[in-house]
């Protein structure tokens, strides 16, 4: 006799604390969604540029021609990501070929420099081109770029520590070890070395410090925090602790829809080691809101319908052409960073799932509710917002009774000081009454069972 196979094992907490309450419904309207990301596209196609050797592509500021391998890598994985075709795939991916180092030094070859980095390849670009390839699925093609020996690169500037700075030697920090561990994941997420830097990611993590910051010993902040969340479910899909949750709750009460999250971390970074003078300087712009939003789809427990409805319409809020989508914050210049993430986070609405192995599907007439794992012994009555009614809503759902009350004490009235007699008043109700009994009988055929 077939059985009913037992519940996959749930986390233990019953669910992610409340958030501050929403002023309007959870809703994501899907066209909207739609919408932005093919004007996201739109800006892309019309910002490419080709290079002055071969190839062409895009800079990190989309009003410069002069294309640099990080912005053509992610202009290229917006297309591949979304699923749509792009006349210039080609040459993006012969100007990351060409520029692709070569060395007899392993700890050179097969990386990416930025234009800061002196010519020596690090983290910030080898990480999300590699990324880019593996995503796009361009191992296989002659003239991409050489994805073994930009995995072989990210591997051979691992830090002792499990950690990745821009490149071996330097200090790890909690950006560029996601940005390579996202990149690894993609490549081989059996190799040691993605073991290795997830367990730096969560080391030292305790209830008291359940976030991260630029550097383990840093304060925390919600971009970091929802980039090492987004990193570690790509990295370890499976990996549902209690510290993992706490994170998550960290995440859900620390993040404000109404502030953008933007703001510029830098650092020195020495290629010759530590203790050496300081070479060069990088700056990596962030802007955690839209990547709170992916974390906050991974929540294992399932995402917090009302915040992510509330980070969703901050970010689609204006036209693609506000400087929110695609500027730097205070300037007039165009970010290839701000609409990058902003069209991740949409893509990653778009991706997901129904219902959760847990959940319960309920197929009404005409919406589709998902009872989550953590509420399965709940009516569903109970899960459904309920609205406050107003007077004039009142009137409009209880008319029918309303009025056959107000006929009644009319009629009631005009029998007791004599202008008509009972049998006219009990006339004059029958009909009233049996209106108002076909309405409610229409009303309960209509309304989908489980709800009141």
């Amino acid at each position: 006799m077939y059985q009913t196979p037992p519940l996959p094992p749930q986390p233990t907490r019953a669910a992610p604390p409340p958030a501050p309450p929403a002023t309007a419904d959870p809703v994501i309207d899907m066209a909207v969604l739609a919408s932005r990301l093919e004007e996201s596209l739109d800006v892309l196609r019309d910002t490419y540029a080709p290079a002055l050797g071969a190839g062409g592509g895009w800079y990190h500021e989309l009003a410069r021609p002069e294309p640099g391998t990080t912005a053509t890598a992610l202009g290229l994985l917006a297309f591949v990501e979304t699923g749509r075709p792009f006349e210039y795939f080609h040459e993006g991916l012969a100007l990351l070929a060409a520029r692709q180092c070569s060395s007899g030094d392993v700890l050179r070859d097969g990386g990416w420099a930025t234009k800061t980095s002196l010519g020596m390849p690090v983290v910030e670009a080898t990480g999300w081109i590699a990324r880019f390839l593996a995503r796009a699925r361009c191992d296989l093609r002659e003239d991409a770029p050489d994805l073994r020996r930009a995995y072989r690169w990210l591997l051979q500037n691992q830090n002792p520590d499990g950690g990745w700075g821009s490149l071996r030697g330097c200090p790890s920090r909690v950006w560029l070890t996601c940005v390579a561990l996202r990149a690894l994941s993609q490549l081989n997420p059996h190799d040691a070395a993605v073991d290795r830097g997830v367990e730096w990611l969560t080391a030292d993590r305790t209830a008291h410090r359940p976030a991260w910051g630029p550097t383990p010993a840093a304060g925390p902040t919600v971009t970091h925090t929802a980039f090492a969340l987004v990193t570690l479910a790509e990295a370890r899909p499976d990996l549902k602790t209690e510290r993992i949750l706490d994170a998550y709750d960290w995440l859900l009460g620390h993040l404000d829809p109404a502030d953008g999250h933007t703001w510029i971390e830098t650092y020195d970074v020495s290629p010759h080691g530590a203790g050496s003078k300081p070479v060069w300087r990088l700056a990596l712009w962030h802007y955690g809101l839209p990547i709170a939003l992916i974390a906050l789809l991974r929540d294992p427990r399932g995402p917090h319908g009302p915040t992510v409805a509330r980070v969703f319409r901050a970010l689609v809020r204006g036209e693609i052409t506000d400087p929110r989508w695609t500027g730097y914050p205070g300037s007039g210049r165009t970010s290839l960073w701000t609409l990058w993430w902003r069209l991740e986070s949409l893509v990653a609405l778009t991706r997901v799932p129904l219902a959760g192995a847990a959940d319960i599907l309920h197929w009404l007439p005409d919406a589709t509710v998902v009872q989550r794992a953590h509420a399965r012994e709940r009516p569903l009555g109970a899960l459904l917002p309920h609205r406050r009614l107003t007077p004039v809503g009142l009137v409009r759902r209880h008319w029918s009774a309303l009025l056959l009350t107000l006929i009644c004490l009319v009629s009631a009235l005009g029998a007791a000081i004599g202008t008509w007699g009972w049998r006219d008043f009990w006339l004059s109700v029958i009909l009233p009454i049996v209106l108002a009994t076909v309405d409610l009988s229409v009303k309960r055929r209509r309304a989908p069972r489980g709800v009141p």
